[in-house]
């Protein structure tokens, strides 16, 4: 897992840096003294890193450290850690030899050229290392053709100010501690080392690829188009230098206005043989218009790409790509149909009430500075995410303090309209069903689609949504679905060796999002041949088998699932409880929590990190599990059934922790999932429950993942209320969720969960493909 973005944060950078801070692979006891630069350093602000990092005497502990590990505890790492841990002690030849084996020779070109310069200098002691630098950068970048130079110039997208910035958080975090764990220190010790890379090479190859890069493409890096009288955008476009006729336009359209970055993607395009455009959103860059987020991107995008296929470049074709809030403007230009659109491909395509600020119509709290970070002013509000403990302080004093979740923008001391206005819509109405599809929208869609997410992506259940609804209102839908072990990040892009402690499958990382999409754009305009992971409707890895399978639907590996109910106890069993094969003749008997709402010392239901651990944390839910499997299964799908429940409140949040027990005992967290039941049957209309009385409730929304389950594993779920930082807390009063207060607590929630439940798990039997 890679942890900085590059270029601009994406619409879940929080979550996903949150999840950065707790990146461990490889577990230890072992304490460390708190480096003395750290401990005795003022931090306050980003730049009171630098007197760390500029220090001889920190540079010298964080060598000390990676030479002190063994050959062992490197080769745990990830690839990432790995790269960084070898540069720190000098080894070039196993950096070059683990980067042409893993196919990384772009990725980890940074610290490449860091060594080779470096080596150079030696040779020439009297020579500026710049001049050095730039001179090897531009001989390797030389001998690349257009589509090569462009993947280099992506890989050398990186930010040398977010590296800062990252740094200075683990600083900040580090003063908290009295001594670090070597995972700690480890993980200060290699991004340290990716700073100082960085800061080396990130400049000076700049330069040399403005250099390089026109002389390969025309650029035109901010033209303004005049769509109306009372609109204008700002766009990049991109062509080769050697087009000479009309071709297809490839059109990101973004709220994420950042030109050095536009010029990449649209370059990127170019180098495939299209015309590339990065539009942004109204008022961003040059656009004289107010920035209005979401709502207009649909007709404006349509008009625009009207505008397009009339240009003297353009052939009259153009396809839309693009992940997270790029994902949704394609299908809210699909909602419009612009005949010159002719496919879309939205990877971990987001949609404000079932991605964030909503899960399942539960408000949650991360993310909830994005609409200041991208909203507030023509370009991008970088301070908005430089400060992490300040982020995870607001959050944290929004849970313990128990105050609605609309007041969150007040503890940040900084107003944010359009995070109220979404707070003010808690299901789907008009307001949301205006800016995408909406049921008989979709019987119109009817260009090829291509929808990519992953199994551990915060934003699934929007990218999947648009692909159920689509099939659902739609026969003759052509839409295609990849899935794979990514998250946020690694769907958009190609992914990294490791998602948390997890080592992906080989073949899980042959997806290079952007590659593989402009591959199935030409099976589509041109009947080139379909990308190789993309042959059938569902395109998925089969986590654990190294292996991509296909499938005609989703619904059809839904429906090959086993229904399980939860077993009564045994006199002298103790937990956990069993899930059987069998409904149990006591199926009007339950198990009861008692959970206390206005208790902020405990968390329910959160999602453990990493996502492998010795041992299961049950947070007071109730551990259920399937007998030990004795054969190897495949589990590929997303749970479904209903809960059977009761509750003495007019409403309650619940969920579940998802995990595959290994054989070894250590646990596998799949997946997460949470639910409001007044909810759970339309996220239109809420239905409040009777006090006391049950009630069934629909599993809705439950995340698709896909892993071999080895003979000798179980899987367990365990149930719980929804009661944790990451979302509000609903109390239960059957009022305004969005506004309640802890001091409407009450009584003790009492939750009862009836044996008649059913859960039905995506389970068969594993069968081997047979080999090619």
């Amino acid at each position: 897992m890679d942890p900085l973005k590059r270029v601009t944060p994406l619409f879940y950078l929080a979550i996903i840096l949150l999840n950065f801070t707790h990146n461990t692979y490889a577990s230890t006891t072992q304490d460390f003294p708190v480096p003395p630069d750290i401990a005795n350093s003022n931090i306050q602000e980003v730049r009171d890193a630098d007197a760390i990092l500029t220090s001889a005497q920190f540079r010298q502990t964080l060598h000390k450290f990676a030479n002190g590990l063994t050959p062992e505890e490197i080769a745990q790492q990830s690839l990432f850690n790995k790269i960084a841990l070898l540069s720190l002690r000098s080894d070039v030849q196993t950096i070059n030899k683990i980067a042409a084996q893993q196919h990384a020779l772009y990725t980890y070109a940074h610290y490449q050229f860091y060594h080779q310069s470096v080596l150079a200098l030696q040779d020439a002691p009297d020579t500026d290392f710049n001049h050095i630098a730039a001179s090897v950068i531009e001989t390797e970048l030389a001998k690349l053709d257009d589509k090569q130079f462009v993947k280099m110039n992506m890989a050398l997208g990186w930010s040398v100010s977010n590296a800062r910035t990252y740094v200075f958080n683990l600083f900040k975090q580090a003063q908290q501690e009295s001594s670090l764990s070597k995972d700690e220190l480890l993980n200060i010790a290699v991004n340290c080392q990716l700073y100082y890379v960085l800061a080396d090479i990130i400049p000076v190859a700049n330069a040399v690829i403005t250099q390089q890069q026109h002389r390969r493409f025309i650029i035109e890096p901010n033209t303004v188009v005049n769509l109306d009288s009372d609109l204008t955008l700002s766009t990049t476009i991109v062509r080769r230098r050697d087009q000479s006729n009309p071709a297809s336009t490839a059109l990101q359209y973004t709220i994420y206005a950042d030109e050095s970055a536009h010029i990449k993607t649209a370059m990127n395009a170019a180098a495939h043989g299209y015309i590339g455009i990065v539009a942004n959103s109204r008022g961003k860059r040059s656009s004289k218009n107010r920035v209005v987020p979401w709502e207009h991107e649909g007709e404006d995008a349509a008009k625009l790409i009207k505008w397009i296929a009339k240009q003297n470049w353009s052939n009259g074709k153009v396809v839309m790509y693009g992940g997270s809030y790029n994902g949704f403007t394609q299908w809210a230009a699909a909602k419009h149909m612009p005949k010159a659109l002719k496919a879309i491909a939205p990877y971990v395509a987001a949609n404000l009430i079932t991605g964030l600020p909503y899960e399942n119509n539960i408000a949650l709290t991360g993310n909830f500075e994005w609409p200041i970070y991208a909203a507030s002013n023509s370009t991008l509000d970088d301070s908005v995410y430089s400060d992490w403990q300040r982020t995870n302080d607001i959050v944290d004093t929004l849970y313990t303090s128990g105050r609605p979740i609309v007041d969150i923008d007040k503890l940040a001391g900084r107003p944010s309209p359009w995070l109220q206005k979404w707070l003010a819509h808690p299901q789907s109405d008009s307001y949301y069903q205006a800016m995408v599809p909406y049921q008989t929208d979709y019987q119109r869609i009817n260009i090829p689609v291509l929808t990519i997410t992953g199994y551990f992506e915060g934003g699934q259940i929007s990218a999947l949504d648009y692909f159920y609804e689509h099939y659902k209102y739609n026969s003759n839908a052509n839409h295609a679905l990849l899935i794979g072990p990514y998250n946020h990040w690694t769907a958009q892009n190609v992914p990294r060796s490791h998602h948390s402690n997890y080592a992906l499958d080989p073949v899980a990382l042959k997806k290079d999002t952007e590659d593989l999409v402009f591959r199935w754009f030409d099976h589509v305009l041109e009947d080139k041949p379909k990308p190789e992971l993309v042959q059938n409707t569902v395109n998925y890895q089969l986590m654990g088998a190294n292996e991509w399978r296909f499938a005609d639907s989703i619904d059809l590996l839904n429906k090959q699932n086993i229904p399980f109910f939860i077993q009564p106890l045994e006199p002298n069993e103790v937990q956990p409880y069993k899930l059987g094969r069998q409904l149990s003749r006591h199926a009007g008997r339950y198990l009861e929590q008692i959970v206390d709402m206005s208790d902020r010392t405990e968390q329910r239901n959160l999602a453990p990190w990493p996502i492998i651990q010795d041992t299961l944390d049950t947070q007071g839910g109730l551990h259920i599990e399937t007998p030990v499997f004795e054969q190897d299964m495949e589990l590929t799908g997303s749970i479904t059934g209903f809960f059977d429940i009761a509750v003495n409140k007019r409403d309650v949040d619940i969920g579940f922790n998802y995990y595959h027990i290994l054989p070894d005992g250590r646990v596998f967290h799949l997946n997460n999932y949470r639910s409001r039941a007044s909810h759970a049957d339309s996220n239109e209309s809420r239905k409040l429950l009777e006090p006391d009385q049950l009630t069934r409730v629909p599993i809705v929304n439950a995340r698709f993942t896909s892993k071999l389950i080895p003979k000798g594993s179980k899987i367990a779920l365990v149930l719980n209320v929804n009661k944790n930082r990451d979302a509000q807390v609903n109390l239960g009063t059957g009022g305004p969720v969005n506004h309640e207060h802890i001091s409407q607590a009450g009584e003790l929630l009492k939750l009862r969960w009836y044996l008649s439940s059913q859960i039905n798990l995506p389970l068969k039997r594993y069968t081997e493909q047979p080999k090619n």
